[in-house]
């Protein structure tokens, strides 16, 4: 499906600094159709992260032109690590921050638009890890477009009805603005050894159970014989 790669292409570089990749082009038109891949296999380097950025202008393409039936308002994106989950929320904070800029106003304006509130932030940012503070942005306002970023353990516990620090009440919300309305990205290395052993996580009961809204996009990142043993 064609979308305008060119204007994607302009948009995307104000809104990282960086010029897209063929994937994240061909990623974006497939986001566009409403076309979600379970996997998208992309070498170290090669902006995975940046895979909030396409999301975003194709969320904001589908606020525009009426077409938001069935396309998840939030990104969550889960990381093994703690470090990479602070990077990642670094970098969803950079790219709100430059919803700002004069050239993306009619982005932030069609984000804000599907929040209750449409005089807030057009993007909320929050993080889900240990010792660290849950800002409360992704649930204030269940409608405005949002990132969440966290660990295995703190997004999997609250999908699961049984969030790290959650009272009674607001398990069951939680658990439902994470598995609802959501596209979830699992970051995870595939380490590769030099033979048939290949390991990746496998949650056959938890993708059984998730509501059919949720969509899981599993993103790969490859560390091709290093011979890990």
């Amino acid at each position: 499906m064609s979308t305008g790669k060119s204007e994607f292409d302009q948009l995307f570089e104000v809104l990282t600094g960086n010029k897209p990749f063929p994937w994240q082009r061909k990623l974006y038109d497939e986001l566009v159709g409403k076309q979600f891949r379970p996997r998208c296999d992309v070498p170290t380097g090669l902006g995975k992260t940046l895979i909030m950025a396409v999301w975003l202008l194709a969320l904001a393409y589908h606020a525009k032109n009426g077409s938001l039936d069935r396309f998840p308002r939030r990104l969550v994106y889960v990381v093994n690590r703690r470090t990479v989950v602070d990077q990642a929320t670094r970098e969803a904070e950079r790219l709100r921050e430059a919803l700002n800029k004069p050239e993306l106003q009619a982005i932030a304006g069609a984000l804000r638009s599907l929040a209750i509130d449409s005089q807030g932030l057009p993007l909320a940012v929050s993080t889900l890890r240990g010792q660290f503070a849950d800002n409360a942005e992704w649930r204030n306002d269940p409608a405005r477009p949002a990132v969440i970023v966290g660990t295995v353990d703190m997004v999997g516990s609250r999908l699961l009805f049984s969030g790290y620090g959650c009272g009674f009440k607001s398990k069951p919300l939680h658990a439902g603005l994470l598995g609802q309305d959501v596209l979830l990205i699992h970051e995870f290395p595939r380490l590769k050894r030099r033979g048939p052993i290949e390991r990746e996580p496998k949650l056959p009961s938890l993708k059984k159970n998730l509501g059919r809204q949720n969509l899981l996009n599993w993103t790969s990142d490859f560390m091709a014989d290093y011979g890990v043993e």
